[in-house]
């Protein structure tokens, strides 16, 4: 499925063999905020997506899924190209537990994530 934030953003998507989402950003002083720095938000956003799609991709025709709880743990400073990867934990009937983590190119953790999606 198409994501028109991503593509606005830029945000390059792949879907792994194993049911893992890898969204990837190369920053840019436009992803900075007032410190000078890539926002938190950035991280955060490509983790909630790519937790969400692998989510998605448990789904069957005329299900949906949405974050209802995400929790980001940031550990160092985000820049350059930077990729986050989300797989299910556990999956449910009605709920998926999610967890993903989001990194610099040279391998460097930026942040880890768990979240709740509803599945509808």
């Amino acid at each position: 499925m198409h994501s028109p934030i991503n593509a606005a953003l830029g945000i390059e998507t792949e879907d792994l063999p194993d049911g893992r989402v890898r969204l990837s950003l190369a920053t840019s002083p436009e992803h900075h905020s007032e410190s000078g720095r890539v926002h938190g938000g950035v991280a955060a956003l490509l983790l909630d997506g790519a937790m969400g799609r692998s989510c998605g991709r448990t789904l069957t025709p005329g299900q949906n899924c949405a974050t209802v709880q995400l929790s980001v743990q940031y550990v160092a400073a985000a820049e350059g190209r930077i990729s986050a990867i989300g797989h299910v934990v556990h999956r449910g009937r009605s709920v998926a537990f999610l967890e993903g983590e989001c990194t610099r190119a040279d391998g460097t953790l930026v942040a880890r994530a768990h979240g709740t999606w509803v599945i509808r």
